[in-house]
């Protein structure tokens, strides 16, 4: 270490607390990475490079190990020696396996933050004329600027010659949406309200090799940062398949008495959460920082500055709803989804029809029912189209639904010709305690979907008349839509079931009619005139 660096006690933590590999893999493609940062002139820090190799595993196919992985680091780390070289090895070095054009989405919050990830990678590219020579037109000036880079209303990409391309924008209303990436990056993941992501993510689904990399800070209470929690908690469990994580926190943080338990002042525990401490943040800076905030409000302190961010309290969520939320964890499985005869399709609308939800159930063997939340999506026209079309990929699949719950789209239901079965209220009744039963009964196999293990937490119970109890809101922030819908597409497959189903009798069997069974005073077609 030259002798004008910080010592080594001043440094931060180059290790994360957390680094949970996908288990799916065999290798990294991390050299690749290091080889466009020569000729990007970018230098990381040990802990970016780790997070790079993590990020670049590939399974023993060759194939992305991790379709999604998310990283969780305090501001001012330089997270952005993550991003974008992880874009330009994307844009320069990885084709696609069937040779098409290869388009990457970087996505933020804010448009500051995403028109800053631009400008630094235009920077870059710029600076370096063997990248520069790669973009259409060669990067060159012309009087509309540089060619292969575009920046007019609003639109920042930056495209290859080879049709490669990466596109930068906010996650706001329909932005993003129509389009197919091939890799999507999910900045400032701490603001991923679940209606706009279950609008985004899918359109990575048509790519043969997709990967989602989510990067941010602790979310604060009044933000959507329930995705990014979900993904929190797959990747603290560890050894699932196809997800990775990453944090950088105090040992201790994963506990709901994390500031109890951390001295949030120890040099250590700064250390911990901190890895560019020493390299591009100064030690005075969170000295400060904890000199302004650590008396008057440490709460925020260990949000911003130290990352904590522990796991909810089980026995909270389960006070809400006779639910076992254990139960229902443990029934996880990546292989449950809902396919083949026999799906049911169920809609249930947010309160004011701002947002809707469709889920899916089916009998998978003999004792037990897989369900599925499908999609959320906000609005309501798009409700009508999508119901017709996987009604129609799944075999005319019967469609339940609450009547006044769907009150907003039923017109739109019957104009699209989509029949559905309405549900009354004893019906919406005995599908609750039909789900609470099987779930707590383990006979709800499900994959893993954050979103709705959420829904199901944060739902409670109202009464219906004397016809028993439904979902309802426990908090007007979190909605139930995902555990109505998988309620109610249960209940439909048990209904589809109980029904007993229309036959028409076979015709009679063919006979021979010999003259002798033919009457006297019959007519004998054999001799008859006409």
């Amino acid at each position: 270490m030259p002798t004008n660096s910080p010592k080594p006690a001043l440094l931060g933590l180059q290790e994360p607390r957390v680094r949970a590999l996908p288990a799916s893999r065999v290798d990294t493609l991390l050299d690749d990475i290091l080889d466009i940062c020569d000729l990007a002139a970018i230098r990381c820090d040990p802990w970016q490079e780790g997070a790079l190799e993590a990020v670049a595993s590939i399974d023993d196919e060759g194939q992305w190990a991790a379709t999604e992985f998310g990283i969780l680091v305090s501001r001012q780390q330089g997270k952005g020696n993550i991003l974008l070289p992880y874009e330009l090895a994307h844009l320069f070095l990885w084709p696609r396996e069937d040779g098409a054009p290869k388009l990457i989405g970087h996505t933020a919050h804010e448009g500051p933050t995403a028109r800053e990830a631009f400008r630094r990678a235009r920077r870059i590219i710029l600076a370096s004329p063997i990248l520069r020579a790669e973009l259409v037109g060669g990067g060159k000036q012309t009087a509309q600027g540089v060619t292969g880079i575009s920046t007019g209303n609003g639109n920042m990409a930056i495209e290859l010659k080879n049709g490669n391309r990466i596109v930068y924008f906010t996650r706001t209303g329909a932005a993003g949406v129509g389009v197919s990436y091939d890799v999507l990056i999910v900045d400032e993941a701490q603001h991923t309200p679940l209606t706009i992501l279950e609008a985004l993510l899918p359109a990575t689904d048509a790519s043969p090799n997709k990967q989602v990399l989510f990067t941010g800070t602790v979310p604060k209470e009044d933000q959507d940062g329930e995705y990014f929690e979900g993904l929190r908690d797959r990747g603290r469990k560890g050894g699932l398949e196809r997800t990775g994580w990453i944090e950088h926190t105090p040992v201790g943080s994963d506990h709901p008495d994390a500031l109890k338990n951390i001295d949030l002042g120890s040099a250590d525990a700064w250390r911990e959460a901190n890895p560019g401490l020493g390299i591009r943040l100064a030690w005075k800076t969170i000295q400060d920082d904890w000199d302004r905030m650590g008396q008057t409000s440490p709460d925020a302190f260990a949000r911003q500055r130290l990352s904590i961010w522990p796991a909810r309290r089980v026995e909270v969520a389960e006070k809400l709803s006779a639910l076992d939320l254990e139960v229902w964890r443990r029934h996880e499985d990546d292989d449950a989804g809902v396919a083949g005869d026999g799906v049911v399709l169920s809609l249930a609308l947010g309160r004011g029809g701002g947002f809707g939800t469709i889920g899916a159930a089916v009998r998978a063997d003999t004792d037990t029912i897989a369900v599925e939340h499908l999609h959320t999506d906000s609005g309501t026209l798009w409700i009508a189209p999508m119901l017709k079309k996987l009604k129609a990929e799944h075999g005319n699949a019967l469609v339940v639904l609450d009547p006044k719950n769907a009150a907003a789209v039923i017109a739109a239901l019957d104009q699209a010709k989509v029949k559905y079965l309405a549900m009354n209220l004893d019906e919406i009744a005995a599908a609750h305690t039909l789900f609470i039963e099987h779930v707590n009964a383990g006979l709800v196999p499900h994959r893993p979907q954050a979103e709705v293990t959420k829904s199901l937490e944060f739902a409670t119970t109202r009464n219906i008349g004397r016809a028993g109890v439904t979902w309802e809101q426990s908090d007007p922030t979190k909605p139930v839509t995902m555990a109505q819908a998988i309620t109610w597409a249960l209940w439909g497959v048990l209904k589809s079931e109980a029904t007993p189903k229309k036959s028409t009798p076979p015709p009679p069997k063919a006979a021979v009619l010999k003259r002798d069974d033919v009457a006297g005073s019959d007519l004998d077609l054999a001799t008859a005139r006409f």
